[in-house]
């Protein structure tokens, strides 16, 4: 018998990483606690720090051991990449813990409308 593959991861689009913004990128960095540095704040300060001769070089952010030094946001966008591909995923445990959720949260009140009430003239509220 003859096996045919899906052809659906190849409709699909990737990721474009280094199009996320950098508190993104920090946030997924921080939230699976990645070791991997910071990234500067901009290509500016970047620039600043990092100029052959300058003072930027001796500033506690340049200084540091070369494993804790800033990297740009492309070598950053690359490390959650790596990360991010590499996650397995099962389908068993998804399919599990979202029918887990669905049985066992609980089941939400439908909202009411408020009365609403007639208001008579003041000549008749008598």
């Amino acid at each position: 018998m003859r096996r045919v593959a899906s052809n659906t991861g190849s409709n699909l689009k990737e990721l474009q990483w280094p199009a996320f913004d950098r508190e993104v990128l920090h946030a997924y960095r921080r939230a699976y606690r990645l070791r991997t540095p910071t990234t500067f704040v901009s290509e500016h300060h970047q620039w600043v720090l990092t100029q052959p001769g300058s003072l930027g070089l001796y500033s506690p952010t340049i200084a540091r051991r070369k494993e804790l030094r800033r990297q740009t946001t492309d070598q950053l966008s690359t490390a959650v990449r790596k990360h991010f591909n590499g996650q397995g995923a099962q389908e068993n445990d998804i399919i599990v813990e979202f029918l887990h959720k669905i049985k066992t949260r609980k089941p939400e009140r439908p909202t009411r409308k408020p009365k609403e009430y007639i208001h008579l003239p003041p000549e008749l509220d008598k």
